[in-house]
């Protein structure tokens, strides 16, 4: 009973929150975020809005050009990019696609800091557990009754007796 009110008032606020954008109209792609989303075909190895904005290149011109021309004919951004991608090939996309053989460009790095941090953690372990045992190797050996060997005594107290 005390926790019907909380969540009354949440939902009133999801359904709240969440029916703008349900009634909003989709964005319209702009030629900016498709000229970023390309690398320009000059070798410059940039996006487009970076080579066209430094270089002034013809390839970035026609790239912006035939962008325009796609968001006029009223294409989404998803759509301009596969028309670019069908035309120059994969290669033209800033950013890997996520999917098929190119997922692992994504994948890999983090698989690679994850193993390695398996490693690393791995090693620790073993090196702390050598130093455990080697240290409880060298420790002072008692002998049979459970007495410090006569030497170290005789040591402790020469020891002691020199600092008073």
């Amino acid at each position: 009973m005390r926790y019907r009110l909380p969540l009354i008032a949440t939902c009133f606020l999801m359904v709240g929150f969440t029916s703008p954008r349900l009634l909003a109209q989709p964005q319209q792609v702009t030629v900016g975020e498709i000229k970023k989303s390309l690398v320009c075909l000059c070798d410059c190895n940039m996006t487009v809005e970076a080579c066209e904005g430094s270089m002034k290149c013809q390839s970035a011109e026609q790239l912006t050009a035939e962008a325009t021309q796609y968001i006029q004919q009223g294409l989404s951004k998803g759509a301009v990019l596969a028309t670019f991608v069908g035309k120059y090939g994969e290669h033209i996309l800033a950013a890997p696609t996520k999917r098929g053989f190119n997922l692992t460009a994504w994948i890999l790095p983090f698989l690679g800091i994850f193993l390695a941090a398996v490693v690393v953690i791995a090693s620790l372990r073993r090196w702390v557990r050598a130093q455990q045992n080697s240290v409880s190797e060298d420790s002072i050996t008692l002998d049979q009754s459970g007495a410090i060997d006569p030497t170290y005594e005789r040591t402790l107290d020469q020891v002691l007796h020199d600092l008073d």
